[in-house]
């Protein structure tokens, strides 16, 4: 349910190498889901069946994947001889075969597959992995409230993890934990040469318990430990309230398979209480279902494509907003992104900045544009596979680098980064500088509210 707040400022936060659903280390790997988009249905060896929180519509191209399919006559074994010959030999010749598990050798070769791929957001989950991921609460989770992203430094050209973004309700943000740190180990264990999967692994544990998180501050060069005790987190999906001079406040956090739902529920709300403006929030948020991200865009636009879908066939399809909206063209609007806004928030915050509906506003978003299927496998397993890319309703790819190496959506308006440069002692917490940011979209808006009266 959308929650009204009618205090000051909405409380909790909400922010990918990763994957989507509501973007946190969580004890159920929540975290390594924070921030791609999922196809609707997972793709299943004995049929299409329904898949966590719906996930999102199969996109073009994407096919079931059938239990028992006959290899083609015409298919080349070889890679599939040499890949049994050598499993074999394992298993043969091991020096410790009291030790040979063989689902997970099987598990490896998987995962080797995935990884060969070079693709950030495919790998794969074991049967305890999949399970968890279909049980996950949205709303809740136990966790130290952060999540990470693998990017690839430029200079070194290795991977480092990196904390996008830190809740405000989380363990973490009660510690120097901050976005853009970059995390060199786990417990003295150095994370260097490790996937964000194995990461998340040295992080998660039991709530009550402690982790040290050994990071590197954003443009710093020394180590600092960050001891943080593990609990439960908990915030609403949506946040809205009124905000001076009739302005009204919706902060997306998620978008899972209510998020439609529940901003149409804050959105009567404020209309009822006067809204002549609306400031759209999706900062921080990591993204989810592309369906959804379809829905709450058809909130606001008529009738028109709310993103491109290419897959791997053919030429991008349009996927439109249904027709008729909940907000009138007149109300204008403005929406809030940050670096943490991902995937399905960069969709619908590409897509109002393109119509021209909105005026962006804050910082430049994550910059991902890849859609991604699950894939369930006879054993209970599954791989996450991606499997199209999204553009833009101008078709702009915003995954790709611009000159200055920069990429994701651009603001109409910038805002000032976050103060990283700034000694951790005097920054502003996160709820802080989330309320700063607030304020600066708003007096936007009102600008936007004084010229449309006065014209």
């Amino acid at each position: 349910m959308a929650t009204p707040y009618p205090d000051s400022r909405p409380r909790g936060g909400q922010s990918l190498r990763s994957w989507s659903i509501v973007a946190a280390i969580t004890l159920a790997t929540l975290l390594v889901f924070a921030t791609g988009m999922f196809t609707a249905q997972v793709i299943s060896s004995g049929g299409i069946v329904p898949a966590l929180v719906e996930m999102a519509q199969i996109v073009p191209g994407v096919h079931n994947i059938e239990n028992g399919t006959d290899i083609p006559s015409a298919t080349n074994l070889t890679p599939l001889k040499t890949f049994w010959r050598a499993r074999q030999r394992i298993i043969d010749n091991f020096v410790h075969p009291e030790d040979i598990e063989q689902s997970e050798l099987t598990y490896g070769a998987i995962e080797g597959m995935l990884e060969s791929l070079g693709d950030p957001y495919s790998r794969f989950m074991s049967p305890e992995e999949y399970a968890e991921f279909q049980t996950q609460s949205e709303g809740s989770f136990e966790g130290i409230g952060a999540e990470l992203v693998m990017e690839k430094n430029e200079e070194s050209g290795e991977d480092e993890v990196i904390v996008l973004r830190v809740l405000p309700e989380g363990p973490a943000a009660k510690t120097s934990l901050f976005a853009g740190d970059v995390i060199v180990g786990v417990d003295g264990t150095s994370v260097r040469g490790m996937s964000l999967n194995d990461v998340v692994k040295l992080i998660r544990g039991v709530g009550g318990t402690d982790v040290t998180l050994n990071v590197r501050h954003e443009n710093g060069t020394e180590i600092t430990d960050v001891v943080i005790t593990r609990g439960r987190v908990e915030f609403p999906i949506v946040d809205y309230r009124m905000l001076e001079g009739d302005i009204g406040y919706i902060w997306l956090r998620s978008f899972n398979h209510m998020a439609e739902a529940e901003v149409q529920e804050a959105l009567n709300a404020l209309k009822q209480q006067g809204m002549k403006g609306l400031l759209f929030d999706l900062s921080s948020d990591p993204g989810g279902m592309l369906d959804q991200a379809v829905a709450v865009a058809s909130l606001f636009l008529d009738d028109t494509p709310v993103t491109w879908i290419k897959n791997r066939m053919g030429e991008p399809e349009p996927l439109r907003a249904r027709p008729g909206i909940m907000l009138d063209e007149s109300v204008p609007m403005v929406v809030l992104i940050d670096r943490g806004s991902a995937s399905a928030s960069e969709i619908v915050a590409g897509a109002l900045q393109d119509t021209g509906r909105a005026t962006v506003c804050g910082d430049r978003s994550y910059g991902k544009a890849k859609v991604q299927t699950v894939i369930e496998l006879e054993d209970g397993s599954a791989m996450v596979l991606t499997t199209a890319v999204y553009l833009t309703p101008n078709q702009r790819d915003i995954s790709e680098e611009n000159e200055e190496g920069e990429r994701g959506v651009c603001p109409d308006v910038l805002f000032p980064k976050f103060p990283a440069d700034v000694a951790v002692e005097d920054r502003p917490s996160v709820s802080e500088w989330h309320d700063e940011q607030i304020e600066r979209a708003a007096t936007i808006l009102r600008e936007k509210l004084t010229a449309q009266a006065g014209g």
